[in-house]
């Protein structure tokens, strides 16, 4: 008989395990056990050969009967066969007195066993290759789903189609132990085989069919035809043969084997429609799909016999979808992240970690998550520098990868040409190409989608994700400038790349590689290009981050720099509106040290109090007034109406006690006397640091007066006295102050007025989104006021959805008191809607803000001013 079923491997295993001495396997005892067996038996089995029959490493073909016998001798049997005829009778009491049951019966709890021991070692050996702690992983309800629905159908075949490092595997493993193999499987009728298929492919490739080696199970030789013998059977009880097979594509043959192998599996799947209760079930890659499936001249034919599930994606042959977010908070929560690390990580962070090997290889960068630092902008450029050592350098055909690679990024200019090159141009007719093509596909690193049509093959090609664009583009202009980050490198990409989120991206990648080089020069450099704030922003932040990790000195990071740098390059110009965001306040106190003039110390002490004051954190607001207080003398600013200190302290005191300083709301009400329009002075005086903290929180304070006269009144005479500002369409501090005067305009009852600044604002940052890369916090007060506006103008519904769209902002920033505002706007919202249940909830979610800060008063009741 072909012995690809392993009968007993488990059983062997216990059994090996007893005589060496230990109740668990790992992969440094193989050599030890090793030693043992040859010591005993006289007979070598290979390290690499133990670690196969442990599950440690895959098993490309079926174990030799040499290592069997050995095996067995070791655990003082006479052979193979003497081990399995002893445990076949042990545990099948009934196979040796057929009065137990029927012929066909006995036959079939025997098939039964076979299966059960064919798939727990498939199992296993599955569950020891995952490179997450299988216990950590997931069982995905949609893939259940389609399982399920497709054992009820008609189909002959199912497959799980996705590129390598989706999960496909491991799904598999959840998806047998949940319907076959499990403690209390759904489907215990059922008879399943799950195989991997290198061991189905070397049979296949020795001249037998599927249909061969079934009979050989069932018979031992004696020539009965599996199907014909228990289809009666199998009609009677509803039940069904299940054949699961893992990794079509991993086989190790040509592209000619193959294509053989899937030829046979075919005829297996096409004779199998008089016999329904025969299913099969595959893993395989999108590119292998493409090739040898899904072929256009039988396409209907084809789809007759195989269900491929509503998720299916033609263009890219994908129906194995990411994970969701309640799946990677799943896996995170097993590997025992704390609750406030899951919270801080972004939209744009998450959507990476939807990739499964993205999601095991941060489980891998970060093994001890109570204790390790952990930030989403540097891990994901390590997960990104690890997925392409892996998949792309570590390989034998590297050399061929890379040239795909370079070709690729010479036909989209270096990103110039968007992200699309047709496949035809890139390949160029070079056949060696293919086959590391083929491995660029299977990865992940490279994605086709198909728009061929009926007369005409089209398939375009690009990068998977924008950033191994990035990756790869500085990894060019490395390799061109001799592995040096200076100012030739940084001027190319300057002068070559326009303006935009991906060029940051890459200057990253740049940046990067010169601190782990330690090529101070050239940061320095990267540091004085003609970049926008914004763009300057992300590289300082990058930089401090790395100097943030546990282990490092926080003084390595003040070295760096020489002396007076930040006196001559003010961190004012490097930070703005992007780094209001709670995940920001790590990057601020790192750069309070830094800071050599009092405006830096001011604009990032009036920004990590803006925080804590979002964050309704009232200890840590008075620490900041504290510490702001310290900044300027006495008389210092006379320049000013108030001084920053004045009307920080005056919001605070406002929110958390319900009290007004009344000598600072006189300073608060002559605005008038200092905003002197520019038709008037003939000049416009430059705006400083403590005159834009003081522009910026006149609206809190006016709006927390209620006074939307003189907070539109306010809202002008900034932009008389500063009309550069209104020409700075996507500048935020412009943008802050639109949004008070609509908020203003709304209040006062001037609701067409209102209505054009409102969408003006609106189309400003949709438009302009880029420009913000993930600044949240004008767009989160500007959601805030647009609700109102609606709500105002008896919008009830558009008013809802942007209520509910501020929340859902306001809570992932972690900005309590936009969060209590909308809240007690939709409260408002859902009784108009008769919506009682919504009412509940969000009275919930106010009670539980409320419980947890120490702002007792005004702070509270701002909530119900709507």
């Amino acid at each position: 008989m072909i012995d690809i079923s392993y009968d007993f491997i488990l059983s062997l295993q216990k059994e090996v395990l007893q005589h060496f001495g230990i109740e668990v396997m790992s992969p440094g005892e193989c050599k030890n056990l090793s030693r043992a067996i040859l010591q005993k038996t006289t007979q070598l089995i290979s390290e690499t050969t133990l670690k196969r029959v442990f599950g440690f490493a895959v098993a490309q073909h079926s174990f030799s009967r040499f290592t069997l016998n050995t095996l067995a001798q070791y655990c003082d049997y006479k052979d193979w066969e003497s081990f399995q005829q002893h445990h076949y009778m042990l545990n099948n009491p009934q196979a040796a007195n057929a009065k137990n049951g029927s012929p066909v019966e006995v036959k079939l709890q025997e098939l039964r066993t076979k299966a059960s021991a064919v798939s727990h070692y498939t199992m296993l050996t599955l569950q020891n290759r995952s490179g997450i702690n299988f216990q950590h992983t997931v069982k995905r309800q949609y893939m259940v789903s389609h399982i399920e629905k497709f054992l009820e159908s008609n189909y002959t075949a199912t497959a799980l189609i996705a590129p390598s490092g989706w999960g496909k595997s491991i799904s598999l493993v959840h998806m047998s132990d949940h319907f076959w193999h499990g403690t209390h499987p759904k489907f215990k009728d059922d008879i399943c085989f799950f195989i991997h298929a290198h061991a189905a492919g070397s049979l296949l490739l020795k001249g037998f069919s599927l249909t061969t080696w079934l009979d050989q199970q069932l018979t031992h030789g004696t020539g009965d035809n599996f199907r014909e013998h228990f289809a009666a059977e199998f009609m009677k009880n509803g039940s069904r043969l299940v054949l699961i097979i893992d990794g079509f594509d991993e086989i190790a043959v040509s592209a000619e084997k193959l294509r053989l192998i899937y030829t046979k599996l075919e005829d297996f799947i096409y004779t199998n429609e008089k016999f329904p209760w025969i299913k099969v079930i595959l893993s395989v890659r999108s590119s292998t799909w493409n090739e040898l499936f899904q072929r256009p001249n039988d396409y209907s034919a084809f789809r007759r016999y195989w269900y491929v599930g509503a998720e299916m994606d033609e263009e890219t042959n994908i129906n194995v979808k990411q994970l969701s977010d309640q799946e990677i908070k799943n896996v995170l929560e097993k590997h025992e992240y704390p609750e406030s690390v899951l919270k801080q990580f972004s939209e744009s962070f998450l959507q990476k970690l939807r990739h499964p090997y993205y999601l095991q290889l941060f489980c891998q960068l970060n093994p001890d998550p109570k204790t390790s630092f952990i930030d989403e902008n540097l891990s994901l450029f390590e997960i990104i520098s690890r997925f392409v050592q892996n998949k792309v350098f570590i390989s034998p055909t590297s050399s061929f990868k890379i040239k795909i690679i370079q070709r690729l990024l010479t036909l989209l200019d270096m990103g110039r040409n968007g992200m699309y090159v047709e496949k035809i141009e890139l390949l160029d007719k070079n056949p060696e190409l293919f086959p590391a093509y083929k491995d660029l596909l299977a990865d992940n690193i490279l994605v086709e989608e198909n728009l061929s049509q009926e007369i005409m093959y089209h398939v375009k090609v690009r990068f998977a994700h924008a950033f191994l664009l990035e990756y790869f583009v500085a990894m060019h202009y490395l390799q061109k400038n001799n592995q040096q980050v200076g100012e030739t490198i940084l001027e190319d990409v300057l002068s070559y790349l326009p303006a935009s989120p991906y060029r940051v991206g890459v200057f990253k990648w740049l940046l990067r590689f010169a601190i782990n080089h330690k090529q101070t020069d050239g940061i320095i450099k990267m540091l004085h290009l003609q970049l926008s704030m914004t763009e300057k922003s992300h590289l300082l932040e990058y930089l401090v981050l790395h100097y943030q990790l546990d282990g490092n000195d926080p003084m390595e990071l003040r070295s760096i720099f020489p002396a007076g740098f930040f006196r001559k390059n003010p961190i004012g110009s490097f930070i703005n509106d992007e780094f209001i965001h709670f995940r920001k306040k790590k990057v601020l106190w790192a750069l309070l040290p830094l800071a050599d003039t009092r405006e830096d110390k001011l604009k990032i002490r009036s920004m990590l109090f803006t925080i804590s004051l979002l964050q309704l954190e009232a200890e840590e607001c008075e620490m900041h007034l504290q510490a702001i207080k310290k900044i300027y003398g006495p008389g210092e600013l006379e320049d000013l109406w108030v001084t920053p200190h004045e009307i920080l302290l005056f919001i605070y005191e406002r929110m958390k006690f319900g009290v007004v300083d009344e000598q600072i709301l006189q300073k608060i009400y002559s605005y008038h006397h200092y905003l002197i329009p520019c038709s008037t002075t003939g000049k416009e005086p430059p705006t400083t640091i403590p005159q834009e903290i003081v522009i910026r929180n006149m609206g809190y304070a006016l709006a927390l007066m209620e006074d939307y006269g003189n907070l539109l009144q306010f809202t002008k005479l900034v932009f008389a006295a500063h009309p550069s500002l209104l020409r700075r369409k996507t500048d935020s501090f412009r943008l802050q102050i639109l949004c008070w005067q609509t908020h203003a305009l709304a209040r006062m009852g001037d609701m067409r007025t209102a209505e054009r600044v409102c969408r003006h604002t609106d189309i400003i940052i949709r438009n302009y989104a880029s420009d913000y890369f993930s600044s949240k916090y004008v767009e989160s007060l500007q959601k805030m006021i647009s609700a109102d506006y609606y709500y105002k103008e008896q919008d009830l519904m558009r008013a809802l959805r942007t209520a509910e769209n501020a929340v859902e902002t306001a809570q992932k920033l972690d900005f309590k008191i936009l969060a209590l505002r909308n809240l007690s706007l939709l409260k408002s919202l859902y009784a108009q809607l008769n919506m009682s249940g919504k009412m509940e909830d969000t009275q919930t979610q106010i009670d539980t803000i409320k419980a947890n800060t120490s702002f007792k008063h005004e702070a509270l009741n701002f909530a119900r001013k709507v």
